[in-house]
């Protein structure tokens, strides 16, 4: 169950207020950065960038960007704890369940933040409509 979202820093800039104009809808990247078990409570950092540029193509130029990092606290049975642990070692993922949740939390919180500071700065908001659903894929 997760027992609490922290967001930590929150970064913006623009590089060019000219540019503004020319903006398109961010591309949104969010990363789980570390986590960290201990007893009955795991630990997750993240990163959610969103990067504004001014068109589409692989030239397209960077106008700014938004940056927040924080964690995202899990508390759950040792044994439960030792297991994610166990995966996040060894395949680098989560629990699909426990993944999705701490993803739509953070799609959710940070998108709000991430819009007052974008208003700000006259950027478009960060913000993800939709819900996140993972899919594993099929070992082979």
């Amino acid at each position: 169950m997760i027992t609490e979202f922290t967001i930590s820093k929150v970064e913006g800039k623009i590089n060019s207020v000219n540019a503004l104009a020319k903006q398109r809808y961010p591309k949104i990247n969010v990363n789980l950065e570390e986590v960290t078990g201990q007893n009955d409570k795991l630990s997750v950092k993240y990163s959610f960038v969103a990067n504004y540029l001014d068109g589409e193509s692989s030239s397209s130029e960077s106008i700014g960007e938004l940056k927040l990092t924080g964690s995202v606290e899990v508390k759950e049975s040792k044994d439960e704890i030792s297991s994610i642990m166990k995966r996040w070692n060894d395949q680098h993922t989560l629990p699909t369940q426990l993944a999705e949740e701490i993803m739509n939390g953070l799609n959710f919180r940070c998108s709000a933040t991430g819009t007052l500071v974008a208003y700000s700065l006259g950027l478009i908001p960060p913000l993800g409509i939709s819900t996140i659903k993972i899919q594993e894929q099929e070992k082979k």
